[in-house]
């Protein structure tokens, strides 16, 4: 008889920042890249309004395959999954590398943004597979992980530039060294794969593409007649996945999407990420303009990156559902107000405040609502479900993007910031209904 091993807290802590090395270089993806941007467009000669193609692809590339390789996960297995993430990866850091036109190295960032899609949901779906008195502190080291990883995404970013401007383009790359640690994690599929519902899989990738890309639109400075078309087209795809969905319930697109719980968890989510990719939007252009360089904000930035992940740590031994809502509801609206704070007092002081209460939601928001849509969704849908989730908060994150870019002009990049408080405030709500309590 084989004995059976109990994990232990040492054995949860190894897996969760193992799976935080996998997960964590997507998020360098847009914050680090941003600083390459300048200089790409002028080694690729072409404008700074083309170049933003370079961020604009890995939101668009990163929220599709999240959403389809979580799907991907339940059909064909974590290790197929991964496979297919790795050789993603790979073609798109060759590209990228040899680009010598903008056209080039946008696809080889899409290749990358889809790679990077697969390792977060395979990510999170092998932490929710965990064990369930395991999971939560499995989670827990994973949110410090991304938490460290979002925090010191503009000193890498700066730091690759002195190497080239290609090796900042690439970072998310890096998740392929974490794939020797994670694969012992996987286990072999016991069953022959279940037929593949590539007709649900189009209208899920089509619509979340045409999704994000109307979100771009203020960023791409698109016509109006274009944008109108994008609404529509979005919102005929919509349509038509939601009524595939309906007929192919156990089709590429869970039925899980239509739970009241889940759409509350998703934009709880949402708003936090919102919040978060203003923040990294915003807070390193006003310390630049503070007479601070991408290096030293940074280093400025580091300390926001401890505190985060010892609080995500701290909150993932909450026990209950009710704890982990209560700690989710205040820290995220500790986020809200220190985004009005920032946007009002300009002093680094108030940055730093709020990036650290960003990167801490962040990380807090992620596990929790994992956890939470991981205990009540059928396991044979559970990386499906988490993928969906994932390119719901990915969305936001957009959302959140896009709106201090838009403000930044008619307000100011600080008033805009302030704005983008409500989305987090959102997010309290969303939480709160979200996260009811425990019977």
């Amino acid at each position: 008889m084989t004995a059976t091993v109990v994990p232990t807290e040492a054995s949860a802590a190894s897996v969760g920042w193992r799976l935080g090395a996998l997960y964590g270089p997507a998020i360098y993806g847009v914050s680090a890249a941003a600083v390459a941007v300048p200089v790409a467009a002028d080694r690729l000669h072409t404008t700074p309004a083309a170049a933003v193609w370079i961020l604009t692809i890995h939101a668009l590339g990163l929220g599709i395959g999240a959403a389809v390789a979580g799907r991907a996960t339940d059909i064909w297995g974590p290790r197929r999954t991964l496979s297919l993430g790795a050789a993603l990866l790979t073609a798109g850091t060759t590209l990228c590398t040899f680009a010598t036109l903008l056209a080039v190295a946008v696809a080889g960032r899409a290749l990358l943004a889809a790679g990077s899609g697969a390792m977060t949901a395979t990510a999170l779906t092998l932490a929710a597979a965990r064990p369930a008195p395991q999971r939560p502190a499995v989670l827990a080291h994973l949110g410090a992980a991304m938490a460290l990883f979002s925090a010191t995404a503009p000193l890498a970013g700066a730091l690759a530039v002195t190497t080239s401007w290609r090796t900042a383009l690439i970072l998310p790359a890096l998740s392929l060294t974490a794939l020797p640690l994670c694969w012992p994690l996987t286990q072999p599929r016991q069953r022959a794969p279940a037929r593949v519902d590539w007709t649900g899989a189009a209208l899920l990738a089509t619509t979340a593409a045409g999704l994000l890309l109307t979100i771009q639109s203020t960023t791409l400075h698109l016509p109006p007649p274009a944008v109108a078309g994008l609404v529509a087209g979005t919102c005929a795809l919509a349509v038509l996945a939601d009524r595939h969905r309906r007929r192919h319930p156990d089709g590429f697109v869970p039925a899980v999407i239509s739970q009241r719980r889940f759409l509350l968890a998703g934009l709880a989510g949402a708003g936090v990420y919102g919040g978060l990719f203003a923040c990294v939007y915003a807070v390193p252009q006003i310390l630049t303009r503070l007479g601070y360089s991408a290096e030293g904000i940074g280093l400025l930035l580091m300390p926001s990156a401890i505190v985060a992940a010892a609080t995500a740590r701290l909150a993932g031994r909450t026990a209950s559902d009710t704890a982990r809502r209560r700690v989710l509801v205040g820290v995220t609206a500790v986020f809200s107000a220190s985004l009005l704070l920032a946007g009002w007092d300009r002093r680094p002081i108030a940055l730093i405040c709020a990036t650290t209460a960003a990167f801490a939601a962040f990380a807090i928001a992620q596990t929790t609502l994992t956890a939470a849509i991981t205990a009540r969704v059928d396991p044979r849908q559970r990386g499906g479900a988490l993928g969906l989730l994932n390119l719901i908060f990915f969305t936001g994150g957009a959302v959140g993007a896009s709106a201090c870019s838009a403000l930044w002009q008619p307000w100011g990049l600080p008033a805009a910031l302030a704005a983008v408080a409500v989305l987090p405030a959102v997010a309290v709500a969303g939480a709160h209904a979200a996260l009811p309590d425990a019977p």
